[in-house]
């Protein structure tokens, strides 16, 4: 057929094809998007048949070598695109040298048909293949997006060739829109990201619902079991202020990776915020769902997590909640409900741990007197602000409207001089390319910081062709969209009238330079008239802005406008390409390039409408996460104040049993709490400290009145049970689950800083800190008080005694730390603490 070619065409495209196929982007249910399509159909509209049918394959192999694909994947990818590419050159040839031989409309409609054939058989062969592999929806698969970008490839794919056939030397500029479209290609990565956690790879709530959403309706309609885990990081805040955040998120991610290696490739697990984890497990029983949960608890639980800002192992446990559909609901709020509320009670029965739901009340009726309003009382309060109020844009000021009036009357007086004295003469053009600005201003992007418009082509391709005369008129094109569109004010409309005029005569005086210079400084010029329009017409809304009092001049500009320059240094060089296309072709050029831009710009729209829609669906999920996370954390505080006045009840009897010892544990609080600070620990290892303190002789419960309240001396296997009684409160606030920091203070209270003491015979730095501050605090409100074997000593015998003791039974760093407390203050009876309690 008339313009096939060889060796020489099909060796570039191959090498086009095989360099655009290695820069892929990635989205959601295995979707790719790339810029090979173009070349494809190149090859269909140029090359003979056998070069069209190994195109291809020879564009898959560079792929295969990075990517390497299952050989079954990548066989299927060649052979669709095979059968897409010769589909396409059949219908070209049959249009071209059959059905319209001979006519001036033979290769653009041949053209049109190639690339329709092209893109409906490509995007039919993928929807088809998902759907019998993995079960996605062909309406899932052949979204407006994936058209569209199919589309504009095809339609430069067109153009590639036809730029081929006449002057082939110009191919690397026509191809210029495809930077356009690559970069457009970069938001499916955008909604990728938005669907993946950060910190853990994993992905996140609002990924996590869509699958529950999905995998439910699938379950429910064919019968299939489902279950859900919810894991719950036990004490990450105390992780986080012992080791530091930077430690905690090490934690996060070891755990994360933890989960990965227990799961299988179809189950889902994510991050669902703070500490919380969930796995979404279809086609998985209950009984098989806490078999997975139990491995996980069990491999976090023993998996020491390397945190390198401390530079050591951080250990870490889950608390693990199981919900099986439809047992435990039918709906994806009720399972995860359910799993969550196992989790809650995993924690509740002391952490690391696995609960299977329960249709059990996790806090039993107590009456709406207390617990309820405590829980109202600390419920959060949201502020819901009207969409119309975050986007309201401000009032200009009276100050702005003299500037306004310098630069649009300068503005448009320049335009005016332009227009009468430019030397273009080509009005049919002008018009024209009036009418592709208006077109593209009117499908421009709109964005929170500003919006990303094609029309920057129209006037930049403008002021090469048409010099100064093209500066009003394609000015008050976009200007009249803005208007009768937008409805933006009229004070509004005529800065941008000035601005764009201004922006246009400082391009055209770049352009100046062009004439009689070749294509290659036309071009270069154009990208350096793209980046001074920008500089030009960006300086002036910038100025606007710091008038309006909305951010310093330099500051405002930079954040608002200094992030598209990109963009227009190429809407630069597609005006340049632009501007030649239209000397060669005259008007006919600019719908060639209006199409692909069309296109171009829906695939932006959708795209971007995901993105927006994904990070809406990300906020509300965080909000609802952060309202269930304060309200759990609110009925564990309420959980906690009560099961510790109970304790101090508890510990109260204990006292009562022997009036000499009434009120010894409160009295030990305050002296441990005034060691501690003396020491500069910290308020939540004050907090801990204080509760041990309370709660160091709750083990006496197991203690007999006829040991405890003894007047002679104990025997040896008397001695033993009163000896019993640290291991055995330990052992009692063990099983609390929420008072664990505190049970190792409470288990080693008698230790001897000489290693003799008991339970475990610990000495030295061994023995933890806590436990030896309340040794020392111990024993000296013992000797400060009337016991049934002996009087009562003075506070400065005690602290003697102390002191002579100290590096024998005694820390010696905890003895002078409380001599240095008592010299500071030494009324400690009168200290209050409000941490510990």
């Amino acid at each position: 057929a008339e313009g096939a070619r060889g060796w020489p065409t099909f060796l570039i495209l191959a090498a086009a094809a095989s360099i655009t196929q290695l820069f892929a982007f990635h989205t959601i249910r295995n979707q790719v998007f790339h810029t090979t399509p173009l070349f494809f159909i190149a090859g269909a509209m140029l090359l003979q048949p056998l070069f069209a049918l190994a195109l291809p394959l020879v564009a898959h192999i560079g792929d295969w070598i990075k990517q390497r694909y299952a050989w079954y994947i990548q066989t299927f990818n060649i052979l669709n695109f095979t059968l897409a590419v010769m589909a396409a050159w059949w219908a070209a040839r049959l249009v071209e040298d059959h059905w319209l031989r001979g006519s001036s409309l033979a290769w653009p409609v041949a053209g049109a048909v190639a690339a329709l054939v092209y893109v409906v058989l490509n995007n039919a062969g993928f929807a088809a293949i998902l759907f019998l592999a993995r079960g996605h929806s062909p309406r899932s698969i052949l979204t407006p997006q994936v058209i569209a970008a199919d589309g504009a490839l095809a339609a430069l794919g067109i153009a590639f060739a036809s730029f081929w056939r006449s002057e082939p030397w110009l191919i690397p500029f026509a191809v210029a829109p495809v930077f356009l479209l690559h970069q457009a290609l970069h938001l499916p990565e955008l909604q990728e990201e938005a669907r993946v956690d950060a910190k853990t790879g994993l992905f996140n709530a609002r990924h996590f619902g869509e699958a529950l959403n999905e995998e439910l309706a699938r379950a429910t309609r064919f019968g299939r079991p489902l279950s859900v885990i919810i894991g719950d990081l036990d004490l990450l805040r105390n992780i986080n202020s012992t080791y530091g955040h930077l430690a905690g998120d090490a934690v996060l991610g070891g755990i994360a990776d933890v989960i990965r290696a227990h799961i299988r490739d179809y189950d889902v697990a994510a991050r669902l915020g703070g500490e919380e984890f969930a796995i979404l497990l279809p086609e998985t029983r209950r009984d098989e769902a806490l078999e997975i949960a139990r491995r996980i608890r069990e491999s976090v639980a023993s998996t020491p997590f390397w945190a390198s800002t401390i530079e050591e192992h951080v250990s870490a446990t889950l608390s693990i909640g199981v919900a099986a559909f439809p047992q435990d609901g039918t709906a994806p709020r009720e399972l995860v409900h359910a799993a969550d509320l196992g989790a809650y009670r995993a924690k509740l029965k002391g952490r690391n741990r696995v609960i299977a739901a329960s249709k059990e009340p996790v806090f039993a009726p107590v009456g709406r007197i207390g617990a309820d309003a405590e829980l109202a009382d600390a419920s959060p309060r949201r502020r819901y602000v009207p969409t119309a109020e975050l986007r309201k844009t401000p009032t200009m000021p009276k100050q702005l409207r003299p500037a306004v009036a310098l630069i649009a009357g300068f503005g448009v007086a320049a335009g005016a001089f332009g227009a009468v004295f430019g030397t273009s003469h080509d009005a049919f053009g002008l018009v024209a390319l009036a009418a592709f600005v208006a077109v593209t201003h009117l499908i421009a992007l709109q964005l929170d910081h500003g919006s990303i418009s094609m029309s920057a082509i129209g006037v930049l391709a403008g002021a090469a062709l048409f010099g100064p005369r093209a500066a009003l008129p394609l000015s008050v094109a976009a200007a009249a969209v803005d208007w009768g569109v937008r409805r933006l004010p009229m004070r509004e409309i005529v800065l941008d009238v000035g601005a764009v005029s201004l922006g246009t005569l400082a391009a055209s005086g770049l352009f100046a330079f062009a004439p009689g210079s070749g294509y290659l400084v036309l071009l270069a010029l154009s990208v350096a008239a793209g980046a001074v329009y920008f500089a030009v017409v960006a300086t002036i809304f910038g100025l606007a802005a710091a008038a309006e009092g909305r951010a310093p001049w330099w500051g405002g500009w930079w954040s608002r406008f200094a992030w598209i320059l990109p963009h227009y240094a190429l809407c630069g060089l597609v005006a340049g390409v632009l501007a030649i296309a239209y000397g060669r072709a005259g008007a006919w050029a600019l719908a060639a390039f209006a199409l692909p831009l069309l296109a171009l710009r829906e695939t932006q729209a959708v795209f971007q409408g995901h993105v927006e829609t994904s990070a809406a669906n990300l906020r509300d999920a965080a909000e609802t996460i952060q309202t269930q996370t304060t309200s759990i954390e609110q009925m564990n505080r309420v959980l906690r104040n009560r099961s510790a006045a109970a304790l101090a009840s508890l510990a109260s009897i204990v006292e009562a049993r022997d009036e000499y010892t009434a009120g010894h544990s409160r009295r030990v609080r305050d002296l441990v709490l005034l060691i501690g600070r003396e020491l500069g620990l910290s308020e939540a290892d004050l907090s801990t400290l204080g509760h041990a303190a309370l709660f160091h002789d709750i083990g006496k419960l197991a203690v007999p009145d006829t040991i405890l309240l003894k007047r002679t001396p104990l025997s040896a296997d008397e001695w033993l049970v009163v000896a019993r009684h640290a291991d055995e409160g330990a052992r009692i606030i063990e099983h609390l689950g929420f008072l664990d920091d505190a049970v190792p203070a409470i288990r080693h209270q008698s230790e001897r800083f000489d290693g003799t003491g008991y339970p475990d015979a610990l000495g030295g730095e061994d023995i933890p800190l806590a436990a030896r501050i309340l040794h020392v605090a111990n024993a000296y409100d013992s000797m400060c008080t009337n016991r049934i074997y002996r009087p009562a000593r003075s506070e400065e015998e005690a602290f003697d005694e102390l002191r002579r003791l100290a590096g024998k039974q005694f820390c010696p760093r905890c003895v002078s730390a409380f001599g240095r407390a008592l010299a500071a203050q030494p009324q400690w009876r009168a200290v209050a603490s409000d941490t510990a309690s």
